[in-house]
């Protein structure tokens, strides 16, 4: 039997630990916090859930400190309250877990990845969102969109909260209507606001898109999603409309009219502007100097549209680390969203290179293409408008049963949107195009992509192909190559291989394209030889172009002219 003494000791002291002991209840602790961690956390859930492991910690240390004392002590008030708060605690840790998984499932199977802090959870239906009735039908009716894509799922809940967004999806996975429902709803609120306090209206949003008819088209999008809606949405052609709420345009065309507007003018005009929308914003890093590169002239506007609520998206169907890093350093709390893996080209389109040998090795595989039949319509992306006009000459004197057209920046405006608007209803067969005009066009029906020039990057290649495979349709896209693209097709062929589809092994041995190369390419195309038939192209295209030239025919014709009314009168 213990003594006076010994019990007083414990009493005062409390209970001796020898170090055994002490690590043992260490490592049962550490043991069982391991077992309890679950595999991955959102960040928000992380952040409450450390929060709670720290409170308890600190119970159970509170209780070893005096659990000599509490041996002698009566404790059964205590004891049903910590029960009650473990049992709240498990409960709602239980519905936590619960919807992490859910969250986690969701994104695995829409391959949707993000960074950022406290990113939200996707949404699974319109309807989630609390869309205004007439919103939803016009998606429906016009659209033909009963249910999100991955982009819309995760990127739209970012720009709900008023957050920079830097996202990348395949093309024809719905970016478009991704960025265009906050930026309706943000704008749909201010209108509401302004009319019941009988406000002047304000511009709210711009868009802008790296060529006029991608702007065009964007435009005419957004006409149908505000359908029935108090909202003005507009091209900017040469001025600002005073009630223009949304304005679509091209980053050359905004600086131009922002540069001759007054300071005062100005000002005033993007005070309230609540969102900078970029399509196409892989642009932004093309390598081109000067003044008319897509970068500078973002400074620019980034810099005219700096005012206090004035939030930023970035969207495109590629995501270069260079994009990211200058999101990081240049937009507060910005979030990424990227769907698939990263700069992969979309996986419903089926990808096959072809070695042709030299540019007329080209020329015949498209022509046998031609005669044992392909599905129309076709796209086929050469690398400059001299060469759209070459292969589009040689085609159509070889295939004159066959519709085939050609757009390029010297044809009108008026003739190209008559010739898009022809192959959008199937009744052309194939358009031959350069890559500026055929980047971003909504064209759904698209069946075949043929790169009859090889794409100088993988940007350029992904895009391209993403003509085709639009809007869960299957397509397919064919990349001619010749022996003088052997130093830069390593990088294609790599996407080609990790998309699943077959690719010679020696293409992916050969070098990689350096960083001197790839400046190059942005700056310079590669020089190739004609590829029509008829002789002398090139010079007779120069003639036809020399002014001078031409005014010394006129001159000699009307020489001959002046010389026949003397021989009559002799």
């Amino acid at each position: 039997m213990e003594d006076f003494k010994s019990v007083y000791k414990k009493l005062k002291l409390g209970v001796k630990k020898n170090d055994a002991s002490a690590e043992n209840v260490d490592r049962a602790r550490k043991d069982g916090l391991e077992k309890r961690a679950p595999i991955r956390r959102l960040p928000e859930v992380r952040v409450k859930s450390s929060k709670k492991a720290r409170k308890q910690s600190e119970k159970i240390n509170e209780m070893d400190t005096y659990a000599g004392i509490q041996i002698f002590a009566p404790t059964n008030k205590e004891e049903k309250v910590d029960k009650e708060n473990v049992e709240e605690t498990t409960v709602k840790d239980q519905a936590e877990q619960a919807n992490e998984k859910k969250v986690q499932e969701i994104r695995r199977l829409n391959k949707i990845y993000t960074w950022g802090d406290t990113i939200p959870d996707p949404f699974l239906e319109f309807s989630d969102l609390g869309l205004p009735e007439s919103l939803i039908q016009n998606l429906k009716v016009h659209f033909q969109i009963e249910v999100p894509s991955p982009i819309q799922m995760q990127s739209i809940p970012i720009m709900m909260q008023d957050r920079d967004v830097l996202a990348s999806a395949p093309t024809g996975s719905g970016k478009t209507l991704a960025f265009g429902i906050p930026v309706i709803l943000k704008t749909l609120s201010a209108v509401n606001r302004w009319n019941k306090k009988n406000l002047a209206h304000k511009l709210t949003a711009l868009v802008l898109e790296p060529t006029k008819l991608l702007a065009k088209q964007t435009h005419e999008h957004f006409k149908k999603f505000c359908q029935g809606f108090p909202i003005h949405c507009e091209y900017l052609n040469k001025e600002i409309p005073s009630d223009c709420h949304i304005l679509v345009t091209t980053p050359n065309r905004l600086i131009f009219t922002l540069d001759e507007m007054e300071d005062d003018s100005r000002t005033k005009l993007l005070k309230d502007l609540r969102w900078l929308v970029v399509d196409e914003s892989d642009r932004m890093f093309d390598t081109t100097e000067g003044d008319q590169s897509f970068r500078s002239q973002l400074a620019k506007i980034i810099k005219y549209c700096d005012g206090k609520f004035t939030r930023r998206a970035f969207f495109s169907a590629t995501f270069s680390y260079q994009v990211e890093e200058w999101c990081n350093e240049n937009l507060v709390n910005v979030a990424m969203v990227c769907i698939g893996a990263r700069n992969s080209a979309n996986s419903a389109v089926i990808q096959e290179l072809v070695f042709a040998g030299w540019e007329q090795g080209k020329v015949s595989a498209i022509k046998q293409l031609v005669r044992s039949g392909f599905e129309p319509p076709a796209l086929v992306f050469v690398q400059s408008k001299d060469r759209a006009k070459q292969l589009y000459v040689e085609l159509s004197a070889c295939f004159k049963d066959i519709s085939i057209k050609m757009i390029s920046s010297e044809i009108s405006e008026a003739e190209s949107d008559d010739t898009i608007e022809k192959f959008r209803k199937g009744e052309l067969s194939m358009l031959i195009c350069t890559e500026l005009l055929g980047r971003g066009l909504d064209l759904p029906n698209v069946n075949l992509v043929i790169n009859f020039d090889l794409p100088t990057s993988i940007v350029s290649y992904i895009h391209r192909i993403g003509r085709t495979g639009r809007a869960g349709r299957s397509g397919k896209a064919i990349t001619y190559f010749t022996e003088a693209d052997m130093n830069i097709i390593r990088p294609i062929a790599t996407v080609v291989h990790q998309a699943g589809f077959k690719v010679a092994d020696y293409l992916l041995r050969l070098n990689k394209v350096s960083k001197r190369q790839k400046a190059h390419l942005h700056k310079h195309a590669p020089k190739r030889k004609s590829v029509t038939h008829i002789r002398n192209w090139r010079t007779i295209n120069k003639k036809k172009k020399d002014p001078r030239r031409e005014r010394k025919r006129r001159i000699k014709n009307s020489s001959k002219v002046e010389e026949k009314p003397i021989n009559n009168a002799e």
